[in-house]
């Protein structure tokens, strides 16, 4: 079985806010700040004017509507700007012209980012903006984690810093940066920890239950570092079940600020790992709270 200790660092001091000045994109700006305020970096506000803004203009109106576009987005990248409260947090605005990921991609690489954020929208938007072009691509494409704020955490006061971690773990290899960066979260933000992992299915003999639940209880132990936690910081649970449905009622029944997970990167959010498959979805467009995706 693979080996999931942490074995070096993840640091969250360069984030790139994606933005398209909506009110739900806007959601994922406090949680950037505060990932930025904690790790001593930078916010860089990105929003991409796309061609398919004006890809059913006249060619002889693409320019002026270019025009008219860009001043419009200077506009109101300068109003959300002057509205954040960024505190000491150095941040820069970028607005660029481009197809959406090879432009996002420039940026991510050109700023050494380290996590990309956006807000998901509502339950309508949040299909057209997670399945189509803004985070679906950035999950299926990217290599950096991927903070999403999904539509149920307008309930959670945004003020950006998580008080208590969920970390879904299956064991897995693809899990290894997200069980990484959970541990840094926690003792950076001076968190709760909770390890989670959930078996499919109860066996129907209890006593081999509870030894399927000491056994995974064990390796969720070995894959942290418990002697750097204080007590009573770091907690193991043990599930059996659908695991979007275990890691939701988890998440809303322990007031859970963050949920970190691993994804798999290509196709991420169809085929998750943390024995998330489809469910990936669900827990992006239902939780109550920011959801950070980890790809390998």
């Amino acid at each position: 079985m693979t080996d999931i200790r942490v074995v070096g660092p993840s640091t969250f001091k360069n984030i790139l806010f994606v933005t398209d000045f909506s009110s739900s994109s806007e959601m994922a700006l406090p949680h950037a700040i505060a990932l930025a305020a904690a790790y001593g970096g930078n916010v860089y506000i990105g929003h991409v004017i796309a061609p398919q803004l004006y890809e059913l203009v006249p060619p002889d109106f693409v320019p002026e509507v270019l025009k008219q576009s860009t001043a419009y987005a200077r506009k109101r990248m300068e109003r959300m700007i002057n509205g954040a409260n960024f505190g000491t947090v150095p941040h820069e605005a970028l607005l660029e012209q481009g197809e959406l990921w090879e432009t996002l991609r420039r940026m991510v690489d050109q700023y050494g980012i380290d996590v990309i954020a956006l807000g998901t929208g509502g339950r309508r938007g949040l299909q057209e903006v997670l399945m189509g072009s803004i985070a679906e691509e950035i999950l299926r494409l990217t290599h950096r984690p991927v903070l999403t704020v999904g539509p149920q955490s307008r309930e959670v006061p945004p003020e950006g810093e998580p008080r208590c971690i969920l970390l879904a773990n299956d064991f897995s290899a693809n899990c290894l940066r997200a069980v990484a960066c959970a541990d840094s979260l926690a003792r950076k933000f001076g968190a709760r920890l909770i390890s989670l992992h959930v078996a499919p299915e109860a066996p129907e003999d209890p006593e081999i239950a509870t030894r399927l639940e000491q056994f995974f209880l064990q390796r969720l132990e070995q894959s942290l570092d418990v002697a750097a936690f204080p007590k009573g910081q770091l907690e193991f649970r043990v599930e059996f079940g659908v695991p979007a449905d275990s890691i939701l009622k988890l998440a809303s029944g322990d007031d859970v600020d963050l949920i970190v997970m691993g994804v798999r990167g290509a196709r991420s959010v169809v085929r998750a790992t943390c024995h998330l498959g489809t469910n990936a979805y669900q827990v992006v467009s239902e939780a109550r709270c920011p959801v950070l995706a980890v790809t390998n």
